[in-house]
């Protein structure tokens, strides 16, 4: 048990100054005498490395953390029955504004002073009861809770502003419930959830992207890029006809290992493969062994990825009688264990391809921004810190298989799966294509 009396007392005491030094000197010593180690002063929060002698003149300058409590960055074992009281570090809000704001190089690099200030105003902000007096909600967690709400029952952003008047009405003031739509879509900004708006050619030709981001027409087939006025026709410049939604997905890969936890659960695939000749994990299949075998280096880390692709076609405005045709494209995380890696939460929506018509044999078209990414995870890899060995590393991903029904199978192989010449493609193994009649 580390002694803390140090930390209440007066900081010019001789007792407050030895205590600070022997607890850099004992946390040096337990991590193996590393460079660098998390500052937890008030400023730093155990957001950023430092140097020993610099979080020892920040521990003097600053003081501790108050609400850093249990020392377990620091080597201290935390009964895990024990009730954390008023503990910031690990909850909901904190976790998703160090998320947010944390560098991925954080072990690498200086702290940023303005990220770690804004990082602060936003955490606080974000922990304001939502009513003097409330111990049930906090502005984050009532936000949180009404969209969820929303979402659920398909409310319209007309129906859920006129929820939010009423309720900031209906609560005692003042309160910090957000009022509007807008101002929730601003809020949920903070956390960069983003995604890009790529123009597409109405016929399905290419996307509007690299050199043809300021291209007003198809260079394939000649069709405008903006849409058309129905009444005057008459093009609507910076109206665009058709627009692919792409959720960039090294960014949201960064995030999951910011999480300890996640971090932890992406390597349970590395120790818990069956040797009896059974599956319960796609660790135990043929492929994955495939790919073990083939590329050692790339399974030699645990942390590198292994995605399943899924995409099919759904009608989004549940009337049988609308042929409109919506496709997102979903990938898989299969490093998680067999009860987590299939929940909804962590499926990753990556691509939204909208209609009104299925784009058949040119999906490769709307799939391009997803690959490109792919193929750098796979030949160069992306920098990302790794919350639970608080250390950078470089991370790759393959894509092991794609989950689909038949018609799907042959728009993404670019396989014929109907009438006497229908075949498909062993990928792994490839000599030639199979007719579906031999197999």
């Amino acid at each position: 048990m580390m002694n803390k009396d140090w930390v209440h007392l007066n900081r010019v005491t001789d007792e407050y100054l030895q205590g600070a030094w022997n607890f850099v000197k004992s946390v040096e010593k337990n991590f193996g005498h590393p460079e660098k180690i998390l500052c937890p002063c008030k400023s730093c929060r155990n957001l950023s490395h430092q140097l020993v002698n610099i979080v020892y003149e920040h521990l003097v300058i600053k003081g501790m953390d108050p609400t850093y409590t249990q020392w377990y960055f620091h080597g201290e074992d935390v009964n895990e029955d024990e009730e954390m009281v008023g503990l910031n570090i690990g909850g909901d809000a904190y976790d998703l504004y160090r998320a947010a704001f944390m560098n991925d190089e954080a072990g690498m690099e200086e702290p940023n002073e303005m990220a770690d200030r804004e990082f602060n105003d936003h955490l606080n902000d974000a922990e304001t009861p939502l009513y003097s007096g409330c111990n049930n909600y906090t502005k984050l967690s009532a936000i949180v809770s009404l969209y969820k709400l929303k979402t659920t029952y398909r409310m319209s952003d007309r129906c859920f502003n006129g929820l939010l008047e009423i309720l900031h009405d209906m609560l005692p003031s003042p309160n910090h419930i957000i009022k509007s739509m807008q101002d929730t879509k601003f809020f949920f900004k903070t956390f960069d959830l983003g995604y890009e708006k790529i123009h597409a050619c109405v016929n399905d030709c290419c996307l509007f992207r690299g050199n043809k981001a300021n291209v007003d027409t198809c260079l394939k087939c000649g069709a405008s890029r903006w849409k058309l006025d129905k009444h005057t026709k008459k093009i609507k410049k910076s109206v665009p006809a058709k627009v692919l939604i792409y959720f960039p997905i090294i960014p949201r890969f960064q995030r999951m290992f910011r999480s300890k936890k996640m971090a932890e659960e992406l390597r349970w695939h590395f120790e818990h493969k069956r040797g009896d000749g059974k599956m319960d994990h796609p660790v135990d299949s043929a492929a994955w062994e495939l790919v073990n075998d083939k590329w050692p280096t790339f399974a030699s880390d645990p942390r590198n990825l292994r995605l399943g692709l899924a995409t099919d076609g759904f009608n989004p405005f549940s009337n049988l009688s609308s042929t409109y045709s919506c496709w997102p494209v979903m990938l898989v995380t299969y490093n998680l264990p067999p009860w987590l890696c299939m929940k909804k939460e962590n499926i990753m929506l990556s691509l939204l391809i909208p209609g009104p018509r299925q784009p058949g044999n040119d999906i490769d078209i709307y799939l391009q921004p997803l690959i490109d990414d792919l193929k750098l995870l796979w030949n160069e890899g992306a920098i990302v810190y790794d919350a639970f060995e608080n250390t950078s590393f470089n991370l790759r991903a393959l894509l092991l298989w794609t989950v689909n029904d038949f018609p799907a199978y042959g728009n993404l192989a670019g396989c014929t799966t109907k009438g006497k010449f229908a075949y498909f493609v062993d990928l792994f193994n490839f000599d030639g294509c199979t007719p579906l009649r031999d197999i």
